[in-house]
């Protein structure tokens, strides 16, 4: 025989602020930790009884009273992350539920400032990217799994963070065409702010094959002028075109206009 020591994964202290939570987020998970209480109907029973009653009305399609059960069980175990992370998944049981997905959204701010660990704080950050998403915060679902990803590089994280990316991540969401003045101009609105100064976006469009003669690249819009009536053209918008949240076009875009 021998002796196996296991080593405990290294503290890397507390958890920091996460810059794309907004202050309101914040302060409703702290709401939820400081207002949680044992349901009347559950006095008496411990921690694993009560989870498994939550288990029970979850499998019965009951998540509502889920949600309670499981706020019952942190009422007496509130330092429990693995709990918190159990109650933000059971949030994201139910489409289109702003209360409860909200919810969800609470219980992973508050498992994540729990974490002490790499891999701890990196899956907190995964679940609360997907009840993220589940409450439409794209853009900062996208950054909770870059954060996670930065602390753990783990290909199926990776993998959801670039399909979330692809769909809500900066792209081309429209595109507009002013035929009301003397020399008409075609606009693209992306989903994101562009770069204000230090970038040539004239070298990422192209009309018909060719630069444009005029470009203008302001807010989250770019046009290109000087066009003709009656005249039709192909846009095209090149991959890797910047933007200020640190992603760039996936792949070339290409509009007739």
């Amino acid at each position: 025989g021998k002796i196996v020591m296991e080593v405990a994964e290294r503290d890397i202290g507390a958890p920091g602020a996460l810059d794309f939570l907004t202050e309101q987020q914040v302060n409703d998970a702290k709401s939820m930790r400081d207002g949680l209480t044992v349901d009347a109907g559950m006095q008496g029973l411990g921690v694993d009884a009560i989870i498994a009653l939550a288990g029970r009305d979850a499998l019965s399609g009951n998540v509502d009273r889920a949600m309670l059960d499981l706020k019952s069980a942190l009422a007496l175990d509130p330092d429990n992350i693995d709990l918190w992370i159990r109650m933000s998944e059971m949030g994201g049981r139910v489409a289109n539920n702003y209360d409860i997905n909200n919810q969800g959204l609470q219980a992973a701010i508050n498992a994540y400032q729990l974490t002490r660990t790499k891999s701890v704080r990196a899956n907190a950050l995964v679940t609360m990217a997907r009840a993220l998403e589940y409450t439409q915060n794209y853009r900062a679902g996208i950054n909770a799994y870059k954060a996670s990803l930065k602390l753990v590089d783990n290909p199926t994280v990776k993998t959801a963070y670039e399909e979330l990316r692809f769909r809500q991540g900066f792209r081309v969401v429209g595109n507009t065409v002013n035929s009301d003045s003397a020399t008409p101009s075609a606009c693209v609105q992306f989903s994101e702010p562009l770069i204000k100064s230090g970038v040539d976006y004239t070298s990422f469009v192209t009309l018909d094959g060719a630069a444009p003669k005029a470009l203008e690249a302001k807010g989250s819009e770019i046009c290109v002028e000087g066009l003709v009536h009656g005249e039709r053209y192909k846009l095209s918008l090149r991959a890797n075109l910047p933007s200020t949240v640190d992603e760039a076009l996936l792949a070339q875009v290409d509009l007739e206009l």
